[in-house]
Formats: C-alpha cells, structure tokens, sequence
C-alpha cells in the first residue's frame, strides 16, 4: 500500500486537532495527527492497542504512566496496553502513531 499524504483528507477532530490514515493493513496502521497550540490529545488508554508516537515537528508535552517530558522534533514515546496517556501541544505540532492492532474506530 502507497499513500501519498497530500491525496488523504483530514478528519478534523476539535477546533485544534486533525487526524489523517496514512497506512494501514495486516496488524499496523500509521496516523498523522497535528495541533494548533493548545490542542490536547485527552488522556486515556487501550486496552487492545500498543502504540508508538514520533514527533514530526513542534513541541508537547507529552505524559505515559506516571511520567511527563517536553518532546520535540525526532523524539518518540512508547504506550504498552493499558497505560494512560496524552498530549498537549506547547506550539504547533504534529506526531506520526503507529498502532497495533489497527485502530478500527479510526476507519469508521
């Protein structure tokens, strides 16, 4: 599967946040999301997904579990199941997630 990522619509997600399916199939799928400064990604957990995130540009801060940092262009963070988690863009902002099993919520 090639996606080229100007021909993907985005799912606008609140007044600061979107979301694009860049690929996906067998067990992975990969998301493109961006903020505005101020966008949150809420805290929550899956209980049937492992996720990584790569930030691609901008600066959040970013909590897993118990544990917060400021994460900027290049850095990434690793969600196991169950594990709460989430985001606050600090500037504008976008991440790269890549998800286990696919999202199929994302695809409806």
């Amino acid at each position: 599967m090639i996606v080229e990522n100007e021909n993907v619509e985005p799912k606008q997600l609140d007044d600061l946040s979107s979301r694009k399916i860049l690929a996906n199939g067998g067990s992975m799928m990969v998301a493109e999301v961006t903020f505005k400064k101020g966008g949150v990604g809420a805290p929550h957990s899956h209980d049937k997904h492992e996720q990584v995130s790569y930030v691609l540009y901008g600066k959040l801060e970013a909590t897993v579990g118990n544990e917060t940092k400021i994460l900027s262009k290049g850095d990434s963070y690793y969600v196991p199941f169950n594990v709460i988690h989430g985001v606050v863009a600090l500037e504008d902002s976008a991440i790269l997630d890549v998800f286990t099993p696919i999202r199929e919520d994302f695809l409806q």
